[in-house]
């Protein structure tokens, strides 16, 4: 009885000192040395060229007290690194900045022809505590301009962008979203891989293709439009989502699918000194647009016919991507991993010339597409 009523009194005891804890901390505030009025938040960062220096963009979010008090701004600062024109903000800005909330980096297509994007991204991955999903863009032109762009619905623009780099599950035609950490990953690697291009005119910012990121080199390697990230998403199996275009062969009217489910599987081959692949990629298709007119939606003779022609039009998408990246010899699918994965002796005899390899060795694309649904109900079958 003893040793219940001591073990109670351990535990009341406990309790009050544990709200007591939690008032003191509630009535002194924020016990944090750094008040939220002497920060400088930094959400987007823009590095541009000028000439042979660099040009280091903030955008900043200048923090209040109350929310809607918040505001940003931009402050501009040149230098030979990174690091050197980081610290320059001290001769402009009076709030230290803060790194930790960075949202987005825009890199102009002038300094990535300059430099290598691991020296463009060393600082922010080493010496600031940044996020490693920051997002990372490719500017044609000024990275500068397109920070100050504010987005579509008025949003602040570092966070606009980061958004928008979202939408690669919506068209098949943006390439996925790539972040610090990823890339950070891909160098190591000696990976090849594509970063989101943005461009920015009179409409505003605008995604439209990628920038291709030599793995050996780590330097910009070129340009790819549109149509070959479509390709490049169906190897890679990032069209979930979006929608395929194609044409009724008789007629040359359109049908719009959207990919309910997609698969994709790289199947290497080693025999020797041969290297083949195989790309199979297997959907499952909705009809969400029809214009052939007559056709029965419902009847085999039409589903097989908007099944081979989703096929092929996919097929021919792959294809078209398969060529541009053979010429440019850059492998951002993951054939080197494949390879490597299943095939360990015969990576370590092409690993050290794997692009040249990669242009060279036969790639077959198997589609099969399933359209499971057309919109058409049976007489007597009801709405859905």
């Amino acid at each position: 009885m003893t040793a219940f009523i001591f073990r109670f009194r351990r535990i009341r005891l406990l309790q009050k000192c544990i709200a007591g804890w939690m008032a003191c901390a509630v009535l002194a505030g924020c016990w944090d040395s750094r008040e939220i009025e002497d920060l400088s938040i930094i959400l987007g960062v823009a590095i541009d060229m000028d000439q042979d220096m660099l040009e280091l963009t903030y955008q900043h979010l200048i923090a209040q007290k109350k929310q809607e008090n918040a505001y940003t701004n931009i402050t501009t600062l040149y230098g030979d690194s990174i690091q050197y024109a980081s610290r320059e903000q001290a001769k402009q800005v009076a709030r230290a900045p803060l790194y930790n909330f960075i949202r987005l980096v825009l890199i102009s297509d002038q300094a990535l022809r300059k430099w290598r994007i691991d020296q463009l991204l060393d600082t922010y991955n080493r010496s600031y505590k940044t996020s490693r999903n920051s997002v990372v863009m490719v500017v044609k032109g000024s990275a500068k301009e397109a920070l100050a762009k504010m987005g579509k619905h008025k949003d602040i623009p570092s966070v606009d962008l980061r958004d928008l780099a979202k939408n690669s599950a919506l068209n098949e035609k943006i390439p996925p979203k790539i972040t610090l950490g990823d890339i950070s990953i891909r160098i190591s690697q000696g990976a090849d891989f594509l970063i989101q291009r943005l461009d920015t005119g009179e409409g505003g910012n605008r995604l439209t293709g990628a920038a291709l990121i030599s793995g050996q080199t780590k330097k910009f390697a070129g340009w790819l439009d549109e149509e070959d990230i479509s390709g490049i998403n169906w190897m890679l199996g990032n069209t979930e989502g979006t929608v395929v275009k194609a044409e009724d062969p008789r007629t040359n009217h359109a049908m719009v699918f959207e990919v309910d489910k997609v698969k994709r599987k790289l199947i290497p081959r080693a025999n020797g000194q041969d290297i083949s692949f195989t790309v199979r990629i297997k959907t499952a298709l909705n009809l969400n647009e029809n214009r052939v007119v007559s056709a029965d939606l419902l009847k085999e003779p039409f589903l097989q016919t908007a099944r081979e022609a989703a096929q092929e039009e996919i097929k021919e998408s792959v294809l078209r991507s398969l060529s541009k990246l053979r010429k440019e010899k850059a492998d951002v699918a993951g054939f080197r991993t494949k390879i490597k994965t299943d095939y360990p002796e015969a990576w370590d005899r092409v690993k050290n010339n794997w692009p040249d390899t990669f242009s060279q060795i036969p790639i077959d694309v198997l589609v099969d597409a399933e359209v499971r649904q057309t919109g058409a109900y049976s007489k007597g079958a009801g709405s859905p």
